[in-house]
């Protein structure tokens, strides 16, 4: 396997670092502006070789492929200047912060043809995969419903700016999105409902519901002032497969008045769940230069469109942020 370099280096890379080296990869060269964070990647992450400049990194390494794992206001920014380079990317999510911006990296990779696997880890669960191997494939699926909950105030403890957290839909929502999109297809004329409470930062509660060009039904509802966990529901012709937390998954059938359990590999045991699979399907992508089916960067883009119709109904119900937010 031909060395690989990152992009990025903090606590999500380090996961990505364990599970590219357990398959035999390994990243010999890490990226960051500050000397903290080169001096972090050599020390804590091993990686022998850093530097302070992309495009310098790239043309002393000669990476076969990169993990780009920039701040997610940052992502943008970053995938427009290495995608024209062609190396195969694993690019964190998520793809921009409004639809526009996923659209032009997907544009951008077309042009160049530089295969991108956006990073959306919760795809690759293998409690996920193995229950769709149960349920019979996405196509035996008739509804998919979520159930997500974000905390601001946890947010604004670590630092982020009131404009990235009206953004934490993309940054961090958008796992809840994709698994709905991923699972029932495209949304398209989704109805989206907002509601804020003026006495507290961020108190947004949202929801949407629709039909999927595949018929699913599906819906989506998040509250941002009340803990919860994060639940995802799919129903099948006599099935329904609840994943509360996401790790887990009980199978309820027709006629028997019990559940049952389906459980994950022991690589989502020992990893980042959904980090062993994505690495392998990246790894196939650097040495074939061909991003598996229905990981490319169009697949994210139904999420993002989402994502962006509950962003835009949240800004304009809380009105203060209205003109600050690009979305």
């Amino acid at each position: 396997m031909k060395d690989l370099a990152l992009i990025g280096y903090g606590s999500v890379a380090a996961k990505h670092l364990q599970v590219l080296r357990e398959l035999g990869a390994e990243i010999t060269a890490s990226c960051n502006r500050s000397r903290a964070g080169q001096e972090k990647a050599r020390e804590e992450g091993g990686i022998p070789r850093t530097y302070a400049d992309i495009e310098t990194m790239l043309a002393a390494e000669s990476p076969a492929g990169l993990v780009c794992c920039v701040s997610f206001d940052s992502m943008y920014e970053v995938g427009k200047r290495i995608i024209p380079a062609g190396i195969p990317i694993l690019l964190e999510k998520p793809p921009g912060t409004s639809v526009a911006e996923a659209l032009e990296l997907e544009e951008l990779a077309r042009r160049h043809k530089t295969p991108v696997m956006v990073g959306l880890n919760r795809r690759h669960y293998s409690v996920l995969q193995n229950a769709l191997d149960d349920a019979g494939g996405l196509e035996a699926i008739t509804a998919v419903f979520l159930d997500w909950s974000e905390t601001p105030e946890r947010w604004l403890e670590r630092g982020s700016t009131p404009d990235q957290i009206a953004r934490m839909v993309f940054a961090n929502s958008l796992h809840g999105l994709d698994l709905l999109t991923y699972l029932a297809g495209d949304v398209r004329n989704a109805d989206v409902a907002a509601s804020t409470f003026g006495d507290g930062p961020f108190r947004w509660q949202m929801s949407l519901h629709g039909v999927s060009e595949r018929g699913v039904l599906v819906n989506f509802r998040s509250t941002w002032d009340s803990p919860g966990r994060w639940g995802l529901t799919f129903c099948t012709k006599g099935r329904r497969y609840t994943f509360a937390p996401l790790e887990s998954c009980l199978v309820l059938e027709e006629g028997t008045g019990t559940e049952r359990a389906i459980q994950p590999d022991e690589s989502d045991q020992r990893f980042k769940p959904g980090f062993f699979r994505q690495a392998e399907a990246f790894l196939h992508t650097v040495a074939t230069r061909t991003v598996l089916q229905g990981y490319d960067l169009a697949t994210t883009v139904p999420a993002m469109r989402l994502a962006e119709q509950l962003t835009v109904a949240c800004v304009k119900e809380s009105g203060q942020l209205a003109g600050r937010v690009r979305t």
